[in-house]
């Protein structure tokens, strides 16, 4: 998955010869727009420029992980829309649980994200000492995380730099990520934007409220290792 995954990066910089420059010419591929996952109870869509990359997204069943990039670039071909900042957009669907919703747990998240197992939960290999966790907030009943990771496992061609948020959606908790290009860097403030207008979206186009029975109100650290692990367990 990590190797596919640096590859979508890559290819928000150079679309390259599979739109017929130089070495060759490859077909248009599927780039859709949207997708329904988690036993369609999900509806994955990004803002604006960016679609799905079907290769690289995993439904299996009752939850997801959806990558998204370039329309341009998926589909290879210049006549699809391209977003206004390079980046990939990741989406990770939790299974249904008796975990608490993202909405009750803003407090203990913080507190969680600070120690060293939130910080493990965070990093690529499960290492904490890799992340440093430089900013949280909660807005609207979204929990974002600013950190940064140099693990060993870090994506190819990504910054170490990322956004990340947490909210609820339909009785399941989504993880959604904005990764920008070590060569094309994201500002802070425009990494957040292009999060908080992918949260948005993903909000609007699932409008049920949660369904979930809430156990004891703190973080678990196995839930969020899937959560923010790309394939789904």
């Amino acid at each position: 998955m990590l190797r596919h995954f640096g590859v979508a990066l890559a290819s928000l910089t150079i679309l390259s010869g599979c739109l017929g420059t130089g070495g060759g010419f490859a077909l248009p591929r599927s780039a859709p727009e949207q997708i329904r996952v988690a036993n369609k109870e999900v509806l994955i869509a990004g803002p604006k420029g960016f679609c799905i990359d079907p290769t690289e997204t995993r439904d299996e069943g009752d939850s997801a992980f959806v990558l998204l990039g370039s329309c341009a670039a998926i589909a290879n071909s210049r006549s699809k829309p391209h977003p206004k900042v390079p980046a990939i957009l990741t989406a990770t669907v939790s299974r249904k649980s008796t975990n608490p919703p993202i909405t009750d747990s803003m407090p203990a998240l913080t507190d969680f994200f600070t120690t060293k197992a939130g910080r493990a939960a965070l990093s690529r290999d499960g290492n904490a000492d890799t992340v440093e966790v430089v900013k949280t907030l909660d807005r609207d009943g979204v929990f974002y995380i600013r950190a940064r990771d140099s693990s060993s496992d870090t994506l190819a061609g990504a910054a170490d730099e990322y956004w990340r948020a947490l909210f609820d959606v339909n009785g399941r908790i989504v993880s959604a990520s904005v990764f920008g290009l070590r060569e094309r860097p994201i500002d802070s403030k425009k990494g957040f934007e292009v999060l908080q207008g992918f949260t948005n979206r993903l909000r609007a186009e699932n409008t049920s409220g949660p369904d979930i029975t809430v156990a004891e109100n703190k973080p678990r650290l196995p839930f969020f290792k899937r959560v923010f692990k790309r394939k789904p367990e």
